[in-house]
């Protein structure tokens, strides 16, 4: 009687999430690095001036990278009810740059998913100026006039909420979020990108 042979199975060293989150290509050329310095610091300081802008100022550069986004957020949430419909605006500014990041991430470029992350705070931070608005609506939107005379998205949804009157307190809570996002993503990137420098330094 030949007895059956167990084999037992290979264990692989699952690398951790910190290890992939800090994981960088090992054949990057030096003029790409000095590419990406220069991406970061461009994002760092756009971002920096949506984070110190005036709360009644649309960042109109950054806008312009959402607003597709932001239209097609309210199409794509549209069969979840009237709530959802509204807030899928700004729901679908933010997940773009969220799924991007994840694209980005899977496929192991981790610079670009920092700068995606990034995007995405500062998504959150154009979107609070929209909220602050709520409170006193002076901003110009898409479809003509302003919130006074045509539908605002949070005046609709905080006052469905009962928190029209804590309007700029939610805006500022949305702002500060954003902020946080923006600088920690921005920081992912700068350790990146040093740790992808000492690796030129050893060639």
């Amino acid at each position: 009687m030949i007895s059956a042979m167990r084999q037992e199975p290979e264990e692989f060293d699952q690398p951790s999430l910190r290890e992939r989150l800090l994981d960088v290509p090992s054949n990057v050329p030096r003029v790409v690095w000095y590419g990406r310095i220069a991406a970061l610091v461009v994002v760092a300081v756009w971002g920096m001036s949506v984070w110190l802008g005036k709360m009644i100022d649309t960042p109109n550069v950054l806008h312009l990278t959402l607003i597709l986004f932001h239209e097609a957020g309210h199409v794509i949430f549209m069969p979840f009810g009237e709530a959802l419909r509204v807030a899928g605006g700004t729901l679908g500014q933010l997940l773009i740059p969220f799924i991007c990041a994840a694209s980005m991430f899977r496929r192991g470029d981790n610079f670009g998913a920092a700068l995606c992350l990034a995007w995405m705070g500062m998504s959150l931070m154009d979107a609070s100026i929209y909220a602050y608005d709520a409170a006193n609506p002076i901003l110009p939107l898409i479809g003509g006039g302003t919130g006074e005379d045509s539908f605002h998205d949070f005046i609709f949804l905080f006052d469905r909420y009962g928190q029209l009157d804590n309007a700029r307190a939610w805006a500022r809570l949305m702002n500060a979020l954003g902020a946080v996002c923006m600088l920690a993503s921005l920081a992912w990137a700068a350790v990146l990108l040093y740790l992808q420098g000492e690796d030129l330094a050893e060639r």
